[in-house]
């Protein structure tokens, strides 16, 4: 069988079409066949999240603020996602606590996904909780005021639009707050 694979170009298209297929299969279709968690929101411990500790849907409120961020089209440049990496959860982590890597179970409700693919600007699914509403209109309102060498364009009509800027901040920081993982939950107040 073997050797017909490496006299027959036909066969060996075919044979590796076929074991392409069963990897696909494998890697995309079986796990959430096998671990129905991933179809569930995440279970968290922290009842704040939802009446049984569950991820909750999103308020009208952050929904607009999501639509925004959809609009000005902040996901081009931020991710929403923790990969598997050290440096990563390191890296956005808080106070000293790494975070925990994304998983399914925190995206069920979103629609649709914005994990991204370009980091352009730091990873967004952590940043829930670890600034106040004052540091993101400075920020948005011009973002080198609070992080040196930022690239990322002023966005004065946010800022300046009450209205706005409290829908955005609703949708941020819901951010990466299914997970009970932060030693002291919020920022300074």
């Amino acid at each position: 069988m073997l050797r017909k694979a490496d006299t027959s170009s036909v066969w060996a298209i075919v044979a590796s079409l076929v074991l392409f297929f069963i990897g696909g299969l494998l890697t995309t279709v079986v796990p959430p066949m096998v671990d129905k968690s991933w179809g569930r929101p995440f279970q968290n411990a922290d009842p704040a999240k939802g009446p049984t500790g569950q991820l909750r849907r999103l308020t009208d409120l952050e929904l607009k603020g999501r639509a925004i961020y959809i609009r000005e089209g902040c996901w081009y440049c931020h991710t929403q996602q923790i990969r598997t990496l050290q440096a990563d959860t390191i890296r956005y982590g808080w106070k000293g606590v790494a975070a925990p890597i994304s998983t399914p179970d925190e995206f069920v409700y979103d629609s649709p996904h914005m994990f991204g693919t370009k980091r352009t600007g730091p990873d967004l699914a952590r940043v829930g909780g670890k600034y106040d509403t004052q540091w993101h209109r400075t920020h948005f309102r011009n973002p080198r005021d609070l992080v040196k060498g930022s690239i990322m364009p002023m966005f004065p009509w946010i800022a300046n639009d009450p209205k706005e800027l409290e829908a955005m901040v609703a949708y941020l920081q819901t951010l990466g707050r299914a997970k009970d993982w932060r030693p002291n939950n919020d920022y300074e107040k």
